[in-house]
């Protein structure tokens, strides 16, 4: 799990960045540490905060998620389903972690083990070209789908 950012640090850090910290901006990063392995989009946001009956415009969280990732606490990521998706960022991981994503039910299994070191070394060598980040995804069935055939 991503290091937790409190909310002391956290205003901290936007105002060294010359933005305001807002209750709303609060409230989506604390949305996303309270779900950290669901890939939230900003409707998945925006639809937890109307089941609380919490007032947050979809633009706000929206503006937030970007901000967010700009300020390098959230990475977007694109699963191949239509949504930009967001996690927080595991400054201690050295690259993105890769993913697993069911075909048939959109479950998401996050994969923390880096497997392409090996193959980052032997593309330096071959090519001199040091790779800098990478994601790998793998689509199949998930156990629960799989014992469902």
């Amino acid at each position: 799990m991503a290091n937790k950012i409190n909310a002391i640090n956290l205003k901290d850090r936007f105002h060294k960045l010359g933005y305001k910290y807002t209750e709303q901006r609060q409230m989506v990063v604390d949305v996303l540490f309270e779900h950290p392995v669901l890939h939230l989009s900003s409707e998945d946001i925006c639809e937890y905060f109307k089941q609380k009956n919490i007032n947050i415009g979809q633009s706000t969280v929206y503006r937030t998620l970007i901000l967010l990732e700009k300020m390098q606490i959230v990475r977007s990521i694109n699963l191949d389903d239509g949504f930009t998706r967001y996690e927080l960022l595991n400054h201690d991981e050295e690259h993105a972690h890769h993913h697993l994503i069911c075909s048939k039910c959109g479950s998401i299994i996050d994969i923390k083990k880096d497997l392409l070191k090996d193959l980052e070394k032997q593309i330096f060598k071959d090519y001199h070209f040091k790779v800098q980040d990478h994601c790998l995804k793998f689509y199949g069935e998930c156990d629960n789908c799989k014992d469902k055939n």
